[in-house]
């Protein structure tokens, strides 16, 4: 199988010459550079950010439960301690519940000091509680009951554990709240000795819950199990609606909407922050707000685990998400700001290297006219650029004063210098010179004679140069032009012709002028021959000049001469061409023969005709 013919690389990178302007591809470079280096520590910040602010959400969320928790054990540790020296002093036989003075001294004493527990109480084997209570007032009162003809007693003592525990919450009608308690059983042997009981209040956890939630965004709760509430900030004043058959709000229906849904499934949604083993959460959607769920389970306050938590508002613990977007918009937009102030930083920095390169065009089609100095910069290398070119541009400016700028531009066109060898063309030269000029400036000063072929010389240039003619060089008052090189022009004959004709009613135009101003008017030969001629560049090393030679240039030069005797006393112009030339005329022009006349440096003589403008 043929296999296809690969381009040679460096054919493959020249298609691509002059397609990328220098403005986009600096703006692009730096930019690139700025979004590479400020975007990779951006996004490197914006991930460090990230992993650290989510670690910190984490780390809060875990000792925040890990706090409550704490807080909620260290709160019921001394109706344990309390229940445990009771059961001691029962073991030991100091408790004598016999002796009322001494048993409600123990009871009392170990009552005041623990504002968190409500009563301290004795049963005795006989269920009869010797207990030491605090009032609303916050006295303690001793109080004794007999529940021996209670059933729910009786079931409770033929159940009881030997180890200590917590008995599930119940309802006390005597004072109308919900409480549960500590029990430390004593036994000896199968035999039933007594046991100190410790008891708290649900209405005073949740006050204590209230208190430790000030000033805190979330809501703090502890649930008796999943569908039990057994301390709110809600129920630190009581919750309507308890009673023994129900000694604790149930979870559905609960005056804390939010925390009534915790369970729900809808809408739930998984942290996106990593919790210890410990910490339990999720987050719920509900009446159209999220929020944030965190809790523990905690064993051994009774026959179902606690369930302490706290729930958050989302607006309340995204502060550190929201500082996180807010930084990572601000970098996004000093990045933004650098690429833009990096795209006119590239725009400054290739303005002055466009200047040149557009300068450089100029110069180019030789508009040197056109060009204005380039400015400074405050790159060195740059203002150096610009200096180094304004200074050419004066010197170029210099050239064209002196340099035909036809010549130049057809030979750029041309192309390379090899391209302008010297060669044989066919051509047609024109020779102009002013009549009488000698006895004309003769009574001008020097300013005033420059000032006039000035003047003729531009009458005499714009005509030529208007018919595309090249002018060769200007000798004294007199001007050498041509046609048909660098480029061929196969009409170049009509073009000298139609040149000429011009000029003779230019210099008949300005002589009307010098009429009017007093002056004397000048006359014009002109003298035009068409024929083969050596073009090209002719001249020493070093200082060249593409010019024509040849016979031809002779024969043009003489016809201008032989207007000297040709023309008429007083003519303005005369234009005297050879036959070679007359014969090249279209019908539009009317040669007039004036004869064969000799001319000087040739053999034989040359047909000269006439043309009268």
């Amino acid at each position: 199988m043929a296999t296809k013919p690969q381009m040679p690389r460096r054919l493959y990178l020249n298609r691509w010459n002059g397609r990328l302007s220098i403005t986009v591809i600096l703006a692009t470079a730096i930019s690139l550079l700025v979004l590479v280096s400020v975007g990779s520590v951006l996004g490197v910040g914006t991930w460090l950010a990230s992993k650290n602010t989510l670690a910190l959400m984490s780390a809060n969320a875990n000792q925040s439960t890990a706090n409550m928790v704490d807080r909620i054990e260290r709160h019921l540790l001394p109706a344990e301690d309390q229940a445990r020296f009771i059961a001691e002093r029962i073991d030991s036989g100091e408790f004598n519940p016999e002796n009322r003075t001494s048993s409600s001294r123990l009871l009392t004493g170990s009552l005041a000091g623990m504002s968190q527990v409500e009563s301290i109480s004795y049963l005795t084997p006989g269920l009869v509680t010797f207990s030491a209570v605090r009032d609303g007032g916050g006295r303690i009162e001793m109080s004794e009951e007999d529940h021996a003809e209670d059933p729910k007693y009786h079931q409770y003592l033929a159940s009881m554990p030997g180890e200590p525990h917590w008995v599930p919450p119940y309802w006390n009608e005597r004072h109308e709240g919900t409480y549960f308690s500590r029990v430390h059983p004593v036994w000896r042997g199968d035999r039933f000795v007594g046991a100190a009981a410790a008891t708290a209040s649900v209405r005073e956890l949740s006050a204590f819950l209230r208190k430790v939630g000030e000033g805190s965004p979330g809501t703090q709760f502890i649930l008796y199990g999943r569908d039990r509430v057994l301390a709110h900030p809600l129920m630190a004043q009581g919750y309507p609606g308890l009673s023994l058959a129900n000694p604790l709000p149930g979870l559905t229906g609960f005056r804390d909407r939010v925390l009534s849904a915790i369970w729900q499934q809808e809408d739930r949604h998984e942290l996106v922050t990593e919790l210890s083993r410990e910490t339990s959460g999720h987050r719920v959607e509900t009446d159209e707000e999220d929020y944030i769920f965190l809790y523990r389970q905690l064993h051994g306050y009774g026959p179902k685990p606690l369930i302490v938590g706290v729930w958050y508002h989302i607006e309340d613990v995204s502060a550190e998400v929201y500082r996180m977007i807010a930084a990572l918009l601000a970098g996004v937009g000093a990045l933004v700001l650098s690429i833009v102030a990096a795209l006119i930083l590239g725009r400054r920095i290739a303005r002055p290297i466009v200047r040149f390169s557009a300068a450089a065009g100029q110069v180019r089609d030789l508009n040197i006219n056109e060009i204005g100095d380039l400015p400074g910069s405050i790159v060195r290398e740059l203002d150096q650029q610009a200096k180094s070119f304004n200074a050419m541009l004066r010197a170029l400016r210099w050239f064209e004063l002196y340099i035909p700028r036809k010549v130049v531009e057809r030979l750029v066109k041309r192309g390379e210098i090899e391209d302008t060898t010297t060669t044989e063309r066919e051509i047609t030269v024109m020779f102009t010179d002013i009549t009488g000029f000698s006895s004309v400036a003769e009574n001008m000063s020097a300013p005033d004679v420059a000032a006039l072929v000035n003047r003729h010389f531009e009458i005499v240039a714009g005509c030529i140069e208007a018919e595309d003619g090249t002018i060769d060089k200007f000798i004294g008052d007199s001007v050498m032009a041509f046609w048909g090189a660098p480029e061929a022009q196969p009409d170049a004959a009509e073009r000298a012709c139609r040149a000429a004709l011009a000029i003779t009613d230019g210099v008949r135009s300005e002589n009307a002028r010098r009429r009017t101003a007093g002056k004397v008017p000048l006359g014009i030969r002109i003298g035009i021959h068409s024929g083969s001629a050596t073009v090209g560049n002719i001249g020493a090393p070093g200082r060249i000049n593409y010019t024509i030679i040849g016979d031809t240039v002779n024969i043009g030069q003489r016809l201008e001469d032989l207007g000297r005797t040709l023309c008429p006393a007083g003519s303005e112009a005369v234009i005297l061409m050879s036959g070679a030339t007359a014969a090249e005329l279209g019908p539009e022009f009317f040669p007039v023969p004036v004869g064969r006349y000799p001319v000087k440096g040739r053999s034989g003589e040359v047909d000269v005709f006439r043309i009268d403008g």
